[in-house]
């Protein structure tokens, strides 16, 4: 038995059970040692049942402690020892199973014989054998007189340990427990303040206390504090699990146990408390390192798995990163693959999975999801049927779920049964049940969504009842009663929609004002209540026309937008709501509204996000329509400077982020060099952490967790080099001169890059776009272009777009409506065509006549005025225009408009060399430097892996290699494969790069993107990051010029129009001066016509023999693809989609 209790083999046990065996069976009834016999062959079935779980073993435990018991009634010296091992035995097989019914009734009955003994050999201890046992019944099936009694029993062995009894302590501790348990059951706060002082009273006694009576007082102070809400107790909490977990270090068995607790204390006051994105993030570093320690086949194990999925989920819930949500589920999954997880511990795992499941449709809406989620209730149903203690849960769950299917779907009748099993869980959850206002409040919310999809009164009338019920459970300082409140003034103010009775809104600013009351600073949510109190005071200006309601509304949107302990998001939202109300009615404020979104707009890509992430965040509906809300007001009040300012400012954030990394320090090390090597440091980290690698496999095993791991501690490391590095940017802002630093650039500022240019920006505005000319000399002009309201450029976009993939085009299904609901600019275009204004025609018509009427009516509509107002000329050396779109107009050819036809044409062209540019701000670069060596390097990929062959590539070499002095043009892809690490070391130190190869637009993730080359896609990110090792200020000196001829280089993603996320927009930022790209699919046979025509231009007067090399005159790109394309466009019945793609930036 010895080396059993050493080494723990099976088959030492199983051999002490043999021999026992055999004692037994020479010991009869009658031998002095038959009990003990009886006893230690429990004992040891006990053992192994514990090592192995085998149920079989402890039956037979309970088997021969019974009959023990028979061979020694009280008052036999051995009574106390057979009844206590037969308690703990029965305990066991509670623990594990619940036991039959009976075995309560056993418990108490032999409980009661044990307390009949008139002189036990230790009474105290045996009080607290049967204590505990009681007190796990209770704690299995809810019998309040078990615990009752379990109390009472504890109470006894208490008195029997006054101080200074050693045992005091423990005995105070396991009183606290019971006492905890009864408070579980019926949450009364005066069980639970005699617990704290219980727990108080055992940790004084203790003068080098351990961690485990540090952890005993922590987790009743957490019980507390969900009860109540005092965020003093949480913090106690806190502390109390931090000095627990500093006593046991590595390697310490209980070490996992505190590094839980304390996760999930941090992961409890930042739901409750709110807001510190630290704590939250410590907790998940919390969770993953126990985790690590709680490997199967450790008893914790599955418990570890669901916590960290809690604190990912709660992560997930408030900044949206679906890795969260997606690693959440994982890590359900896994707990529900382990073939060993108890019954209650996987009915567990599937109510959380799907919850998981359910919270991932409701951000990317896949039914897939939602589906999986009601499969998972429905099927656990049976498994946590009545009296299972989550059965509740479930139920409630499976309401939740089906009513947001019905919100998807439509489908009332899921509505109905979701009230319905509302109803059934209300049933189950008396008043006094702790979770009896919750369920209040979740019927009231479903009832309150089929009030809206019907209409009937008495369901909202309900519903109001239903949250002043749930209200009045809430009493303050609850936590819950700031959500209560909240609920309630949301259906009021539905009642006040349907029926106008002005009580109902004063009823729900006086709600919101007690909501903040309860959130007062720095409360993380009290911003999105100012919001919605603000929201109340603009409805009350809107029926009682109340002068003082509107200023009071705009105050309190105000304070929401500019409320610190908010987070960016909730800021931002509320920024954006005041926006939007104040601008319509030309308020005072709406100007200072937008510019307080304009700032929030870094915030939200701040620069500890990985580039896709960043990506992401900025292209959400209402970020994507900031920049044209905001120059709409700026324009709406005269203010053209700030309607460029906001433009600027709102568009390309995703660059303007970047290129704050890539920032020229060179002034700011003359003056401060301290700061100066400080922000240049901090800046080459965070460009770093972008590019990190934040994937995550999909299985969960240790290696991956190692992994996890790894990235929230990188990801933590980021968010703090973040916040360094934006603590310095203040420093150096308080330097003289240095004031604006990096900061959006002022109308003056923009005014340089317009010195020796004419610049062009097209606002694309709801009811009318307009034109700012930016004249030289920096004066602003704005142009109304009225014909081209948003819609109506939405409109040409989607002509456009199914013109680039068809030759024929049927005409109904070109404009898919009937004439009498068509715009101006489609009625205008469908006479173009058809040549009729009666209500219809049928036919087709091909693609190249779509894109002349299209081509027509930008003429018409946008150039016209434009060049009028510039009274710019027909001339055969047209100056140069920049072209700065915004919006949908950044998928129009506005180079190309005009009117084409036999013999005549009228365009563009014929007034201006176009260019593109993504911001006024890219003009500011400086002029590259010459490089010491020019150099051009020539990409060709003819036949990349997976694409179609391009034959034309070839060709495209050869026309180039007659051009370009073959002592500057280094080419890759001849005799040596183009692969993308050596065009990435080419592409930084070389004046001119041409690309001919495919292109791909990835509309998903456009930061995949890119050039197809012979091992696969330099894709933009690639681009992006740059030679390592290098700062970007001194790679990019040299970059002048890039050509890509390959489809779709130009091509921005529809969602984010304003973000320029395509190919051109990525080299640009990466340094070069001028790209020249495509703005859809090219014809593989005009990439050699246009190459040969650009380059002739280029290069017709250089020469790399002369003293020194005369090169060329890079600034010239514009007017070399100017050359280029007309000569393509002379080409006999050349169609439209072949000459118009071709861009420069």
């Amino acid at each position: 038995m010895s080396r059993f209790a050493q080494q723990g083999l099976l088959e030492d046990i199983d051999e002490v059970i043999q021999l026992h065996r055999e004692i037994l069976a020479l010991c009869v009834p009658s031998h002095a040692d038959h009990v003990r016999s009886l006893n230690d062959l429990a004992t040891v079935f006990h053992i192994r049942f514990e090592r192995q779980a085998e149920p079989q073993d402890l039956d037979e435990a309970i088997m021969f402690r019974r009959q023990a018991l028979t061979f020694c009634p009280a008052p036999h010296p051995d009574y106390y020892n057979c009844l206590t091992g037969l308690a703990m035995a029965l305990t066991s097989r509670f623990e594990q199973w619940g036991g039959p019914e009976n075995e309560s009734f056993e418990l108490h009955t032999e409980t009661q014989a044990l307390l009949r003994l008139q002189d036990p050999p230790d009474p105290h201890s045996s009080l607290s054998n049967v204590a505990t046992a009681v007190k796990v019944g209770m704690e299995r099936r809810g019998n309040l007189q078990d615990i009752e009694e379990a109390i009472k029993l504890l109470k006894e062995v208490l008195g029997f340990h006054a101080a200074p009894h050693p045992d005091r302590g423990s005995s105070l501790n396991n009183l606290a427990h019971a006492i905890q348990a009864r408070f579980q059951q019926q949450g009364k706060s005066l069980d639970l303040e005699e617990v704290v002082g219980l727990r108080r009273e055992a940790l004084a006694l203790d003068e080098h206390p351990d961690c485990t009576s540090l952890g005993n007082l922590a987790n009743v102070l957490y019980a507390r504090f969900e009860k109540a809400g005092d965020v003093k107790d949480i913090e106690e909490a806190i502390e109390l699990n931090r000095k627990a977990l500093a006593l046991c270090m590595l390697p310490h068995p209980d070490r996992g146990s505190f590094l839980n607790n304390l996760g999930c204390a941090l992961h409890a006051r930042f739901e409750q408390a709110g807001g510190d994105l630290r704590g939250l993030e410590e907790a998940i570093a919390l969770h993953r390192e126990a985790l690590a320690l709680r490997a199967l086949p450790h008893s914790a194990h599955v418990n570890s798995l669901k916590n960290l999925a809690h604190v990912l989920q709660t992560r997930f819930g408030h900044q949206g990163d679906p890795k969260d949500i997606d690693e959440t589920i994982e890590l359900h999954r896994t707990a529900l693959s382990i073939p060993t997880l108890a019954h209650s511990e996987r009915a567990s795992s599937v109510l959380c999975l799907s919850a998981a499941l359910h919270a991932r449709f409701k951000h990317w809406g896949d039914s897939k999801n939602l589906d999986e989620s009601l499969e998972l209730l429905v099927g656990s149903l049976p498994l946590l049927a009545v009296p299972h203690p989550k059965h509740g849960t479930s139920l409630l769950n499976l309401a939740y779920v089906l009513q947001t299917r019905s919100d998807h779907q439509g489908d009332l009748k899921d509505l109905g049964k979701a009230i319905e099993v509302y109803r059934e869980g209300l049933a189950l959850h008396p008043s006094s049940h702790p979770n009896h206002a919750g369920i209040l409040n979740n019927l009231a919310n479903a009832l309150s969504a089929r009030f809206e999809k019907q209409g009937d009164p008495r369901d909202l009338d309900e519903t109001i009842r239903l949250h002043r019920d749930a209200l009045a459970l809430y009493p303050a300082p609850h936590p819950y009663r700031s959500m209560s409140l909240k609920n309630l003034a949301s259906v009021v103010n539905a009642r006040f929609h349907q029926l106008g009775n002005i009580k109902d809104l004063f009823e729900v600013i006086k709600l919101f004002e007690e909501v903040l009351a309860i959130h007062t600073s720095p409360h993380p949510q009290r911003g999105a209540a100012l919001m919605c109190r603000g929201a109340s005071f603009a409805l009350l200006y809107l029926h009682t026309k109340n002068s003082y309601a509107l200023n009071k509304a705009f105050s309190l949107f105000q304070e929401a937008a500019t409320y610190i302990s908010s987070p960016p998001l909730t800021r931002f939202q509320c920024a954006y709501f005041w926006a939007t109300i104040a601008s319509p009615l030309g308020h005072s404020s709406s100007l200072t509204a937008y510019s307080t979104v304009i700032e929030l707009l870094p915030q939200l890509a701040a620069l500890h996000w990985d580039l896709p992430s960043r990506q992401q965040r900025l292209s959400t509906k209402y970020v994507t329509e900031v920049a044209a809300g905001a120059c709409t007001c700026a324009l709406s009040l005269g203010r053209y400077d700030m309607a460029i300012e906001f433009l600027e400012a709102s568009r390309s954030v995703f660059w303007s982020q970047a290129l704050h990394l890539r920032q020229s320090l060179d002034d700011l090390r003359t003056v401060r060099s301290d700061l100066w090597i400080q922000i240049a440091e901090l800046s080459s980290e965070l460009e770093r952490a972008s590019f990190r690698d934040t994937s995550r496999d999909s299985s969960i095993n240790t290696a991956n967790h190692q992994k996890s791991f790894f990235i929230q501690a990188e990801g933590a490391r980021s968010f703090r080099l973040n916040q360094e590095w934006e603590e310095t940017i203040k420093s150096i802002r308080l330097v003289s001169g240095f004031e604006d630093f990096l900061q959006p650039k002022k109308l003056v500022q923009l005014q340089q890059a317009v010195q020796t240019r004419q610049i062009v920006v097209l606002h694309c505005g709801e009811i009318s776009s307009n034109a700012l000319v930016i004249k030289l000399g920096g004066v602003v002009e704005c142009i109304p272009l009225p014909k081209l309201p948003h819609f109506a450029v939405q409109d040409l976009v989607d002509m456009l777009n199914t013109a680039c993939t068809s030759t024929s085009i049927d005409i109904e299904d070109l404009f898919n409506t009937h004439q009498s609901d068509m715009t101006l600019v489609n009625r205008s275009l469908f006479t173009r065509l058809t040549g009729i204004r009666e209500d219809s025609a049928t036919g087709s018509v091909s693609a190249n006549s779509v894109f002349a009427g299209i081509l027509e009516i930008l003429w018409d509509s946008l150039v016209l005025p434009i060049l009028d107002v510039l009274h710019l000329e027909r001339s055969s050396s047209p100056p140069r225009l920049w072209w700065c779109p915004t919006g949908p107009f950044a998928f129009l050819p506005i180079h190309a408009a005009g009117i084409y036809q036999k013999g005549s044409t009228n365009c563009v062209a014929d007034y201006i060399i176009s260019s593109y540019t993504p911001t006024i701000t890219a003009l500011l670069n400086p002029p590259s430097q010459p490089a010491p060596t020019f150099k051009m390097t020539a990409v060709i990929q003819p036949d990349a892996p997976n694409c179609l062959p391009l034959p034309g590539a070839e060709r495209e070499l050869e026309k180039i290699a007659e051009r370009v002095p073959k002592q500057w043009l280094t080419v890759l892809g001849d005799t040596s494969p183009a692969t993308v690490s050596t065009a990435l070391h080419h592409l930084h130190n070389s004046s001119i790069v041409h690309f001919a190869c495919h292109g791909i637009q990835n509309l998903q993730q456009p930061l995949n993107s890119g050039l197809a080359l012979a091992d696969g896609y330099l894709k933009v990110s690639q681009i992006m990051q740059g030679p390592e090792g290098e700062h970007p200020s001194d790679i990019k000196k040299h970059m002048s010029l890039a050509f890509l001829s390959a489809c779709e280089t130009a091509k921005g993603d529809k969602t984010t129009p304003d973000e320029a996320m395509h190919l051109a927009a990525t080299l640009l930022f990466a340094g070069f001066r001028g790209v020249v790209a495509t703005m859809w699919a090219m014809d593989d046979r005009d990439g050699p016509k246009i190459a040969d025509t650009f380059y002739q231009h280029l290069f017709e007067n250089c020469d790399p023999t002369a003293n020194p090399p005369i090169c060329p005159d890079l600034t010239e790109g514009a007017k070399a693809l100017h050359l280029a394309v007309a000569k393509l466009r002379e080409e006999p019945d050349i169609p439209f989609k072949r000459w118009v793609p071709f861009v420069y930036y």
